[in-house]
């Protein structure tokens, strides 16, 4: 503390001159609009300087996950379309056809919760579209306006769609239980299933919404309760859906075919 004294007594004359020059100037940019807004100008100019180089910086160390995303993608889109185009839409050789958009708005704290995206009846959205990105099913469009749409989740206690163990193609129904939004629940997987931890579940295809394939999680723990047949299974996703930007709308050409069919067999 003395020492601290010491220090201005002996730089006193410093201090109170800095002082002094601090409050001029700080008169003379509060005063003078011309002064102020040269200062202004210059602050905002190193503002966004800075912020430029911290996003340059952040890009730059996201490189390596960015390239690993678009590798899977890539991979997904080659293993998966073709070269035909129609509407800003992406041709299948099958019956499925995959519309890109971007997600407007997206939930997953509640028990019900729903994606906004920003393609709707003029890009050829239409109510029962299933919504999906190369890492995952991600819901099924329940409404749609011109311009925009929105889906169910799968982070959605009252949704349930078909899900296929890749391994042994043992189906059964995947389910939130609004616990975590991560990690879904797998049922009607019969204990005659040979499973382990880390395989991979995919969709079953046995909608008119979704093609099968499409990869949706691993198994994260399981157990098989007495009395029962059934397994209890825990699925993690694969898709994060906290950070969810890009989609594909998947629309199936043959889906009011398969529906009439579907009806007259019930």
């Amino acid at each position: 503390m003395r020492n601290f004294v010491d220090f201005i007594i002996k730089n006193i004359n410093s201090i109170i001159f800095l002082i002094l020059i601090s409050i001029s100037i700080s008169q003379i940019f509060s005063r003078n609009y011309y002064h102020g807004s040269k200062i202004n100008l210059f602050s905002n100019s190193l503002l966004n300087s800075i912020n430029e180089i911290k996003t340059e910086l952040f890009e730059y160390f996201d490189l390596v996950k960015i390239n690993q995303k678009l590798v899977i993608e890539n991979s997904f889109l080659k293993n998966n379309y073709n070269n035909e185009y129609d509407y800003d839409s992406i041709i299948t050789e099958n019956n499925y056809r995959y519309i890109p958009s971007k997600v407007i708005s997206n939930s997953i704290k509640f028990s019900k919760n729903f994606i906004t995206i920003d393609k709707g009846s003029f890009h050829n959205i239409e109510i029962d579209d299933g919504i999906i990105t190369n890492r995952g099913v991600v819901g099924v469009i329940n409404n749609v306006s011109d311009r925009f749409a929105t889906g169910i989740s799968i982070l959605n206690s009252q949704l349930k769609i078909n899900a296929v163990l890749k391994k042994t193609q043992h189906f059964g129904s995947l389910y939130w239980t609004v616990i975590n939004h991560q990690i879904m629940e797998l049922e009607d997987i019969p204990k005659s299933a040979n499973i382990s931890i880390g395989d991979t579940i995919i969709s079953g295809g046995m909608s008119s919404i979704f093609p099968r394939n499409i990869p949706i999680g691993v198994i994260s723990d399981f157990k098989l309760p007495e009395s029962t047949n059934y397994y209890e299974i825990s699925v993690k996703l694969f898709e994060d859906f906290g950070s969810l930007r890009n989609v594909y709308v998947v629309k199936n050409d043959f889906r009011g075919e398969f529906n009439d069919l579907k009806n007259l067999n019930e």
